[in-house]
């Protein structure tokens, strides 16, 4: 079946007004949401002054309540540190583009900014972001 679908379509040429559709990035012109701006700004700022370094969970902890936390809740706050480094790069790596706040950027800052509400809601203030 897969086969007989790219034999069908291998000869397909997408116009150019297609294509260019296509390749546009998303946009969305709303802007962030009300403080998600001044965290993207505080959040550069601590991987720019070398506070933060997202590739090092560790440097993401706010030790004084960290260490306070249950070996099992220093595990589930490991496991997001883990998650929020990841869309930080992700942050990080977009915004040395063009150092805009993209949609893409926006979005993430979004989900970063909702993991770590999340987790601290229940276990306190355990990230420095």
């Amino acid at each position: 079946m897969q086969q007989e679908v790219i034999e069908k379509y291998e000869d397909h040429i997408v116009d150019e007004q297609a294509q260019a559709s296509l390749n546009a990035a998303i946009k969305d012109d709303t802007g962030f949401n009300a403080g998600h701006e001044d965290f993207l700004k505080a959040l550069i700022h601590k991987i720019e002054s070398g506070e933060l370094d997202p590739h090092d969970p560790e440097t993401l902890y706010n030790r004084a309540v960290y260490d306070q936390l249950s070996e099992e809740q220093q595990e589930k706050a490991s496991l997001t540190a883990v998650n929020l480094m990841s869309m930080i790069r992700h942050i990080e790596s977009l915004w040395k583009l063009d150092q805009s706040a993209t949609f893409q950027i926006q979005n993430m800052v979004e989900n970063v900014f909702q993991m770590k509400a999340k987790f601290e809601g229940e276990y306190g203030d355990v990230y420095i972001i």
